[in-house]
């Protein structure tokens, strides 16, 4: 439900609070939300039915797909879909970071920035891996 993906949400702000103090923890989960986002937008578009966003402490989160996709095209453009928006999240921490000079939003910047290109490892059921196996089930790292 929509309460079990604000719970595990708020969670996640907890357990990174812990850690790395309330501002950046809200703002990783942030960029973290605006990633996924990026994968249920594009589901949203293609018509794939997909579950309410669920978020793991330090793993990340997941929005899972209810259906497959029709071909590799659209599943490629499903897992294109949480960086190329993460990213974007990310650029707009940078130019923040720059307008107010702050160090924070450069933290997150830099955050936001390594979490997608880390992401895009061809590896697995990461982003890049599912890109990979898009195009060829033998591409993939493992």
């Amino acid at each position: 439900t929509k309460f079990a993906s604000l719970g595990s949400m708020l969670l996640t702000v907890g357990a990174y609070t812990a850690f790395f103090g309330l501002p950046y923890a809200v703002g990783m989960t942030s960029l973290i939300l605006i990633h996924e986002s990026g994968h249920a937008l594009v589901m949203k578009k293609l018509g794939i039915p997909f579950s309410p966003m669920v978020f793991i402490p330090f793993m990340g989160a997941a929005v899972a797909m209810k259906q497959r996709p029709k071909d590799a095209y659209e599943e490629a453009l499903v897992a294109f879909g949480g960086p190329v928006l993460g990213s974007a999240g990310a650029l707009g921490f940078a130019g923040a970071a720059h307008a107010m000079d702050s160090p924070l939003l450069f933290a997150l910047a830099d955050f936001g920035f390594m979490i997608n290109l880390f992401n895009m490892i061809p590896l697995g059921m990461m982003d890049g891996g599912r890109i990979c196996g898009a195009i060829s089930p033998y591409a993939g790292l493992v």
